[in-house]
């Protein structure tokens, strides 16, 4: 199943970095934003506008991190998402065929390929092996398996109307 928990540490790191990155883009800002002719004597402003340059430079680069951390952001989460409705579809799935093999008959959801996202919101099926009942939330039906068939002896037809019985040793008998 999904691990909640690293992805959701992944996401809040990404986030502190996209506050940290926020603030050096506002602090960028504020120096570019004070580099005016009243900052420079003469002789420094040879120096001013390369200076000037680099730092509008400066501004847009973090500008360009910062979308792109908010681009990433989105679609970890967007994933995260589609992760999480995954996970509930084939828990559905599997709790169906542990009911299906115990015979209980239920409907089986429609499936999309793994890229795409589930075909529908999965119903949180859920089947208890130890009770043999099996409850569905969209129909609100509590279904209970017919009762195992035990069995002594098990036979194999080895041709037409005669049997042999199965070996109860290893490997193949």
């Amino acid at each position: 199943s999904l691990d909640r928990d690293r992805l959701k540490q992944s996401l809040d790191k990404l986030l502190e970095l996209h506050q940290n990155v926020s603030i050096l883009h506002d602090g960028l800002q504020q120096v570019h934003a004070r580099q005016d002719r009243g900052t420079w004597s003469a002789r420094g402003t040879t120096f001013q506008h390369p200076y000037a340059d680099s730092l509008a430079d400066a501004v847009a680069q973090v500008a360009r991190l910062r979308e792109q951390l908010c681009a990433y952001r989105d679609t970890l989460t967007a994933s995260a998402d589609r992760l999480a409705l995954m996970d509930a579809e084939v828990q559905d799935r599997l709790a169906r065929l542990a009911a299906r093999q115990d015979g209980i008959v239920t409907a089986m959801p429609a499936q999309n390929a793994p890229w795409q996202a589930p075909a529908a919101p999965t119903t949180g099926y859920v089947y208890d092996p130890k009770t043999r009942t099996g409850f569905d939330p969209s129909t609100g039906a509590t279904q209970v398996a017919p009762p195992a068939e035990t069995s002594t002896t098990t036979t194999i037809s080895t041709a037409p109307g005669s049997t042999a019985p199965v070996s109860s040793g290893s490997g193949i008998g």
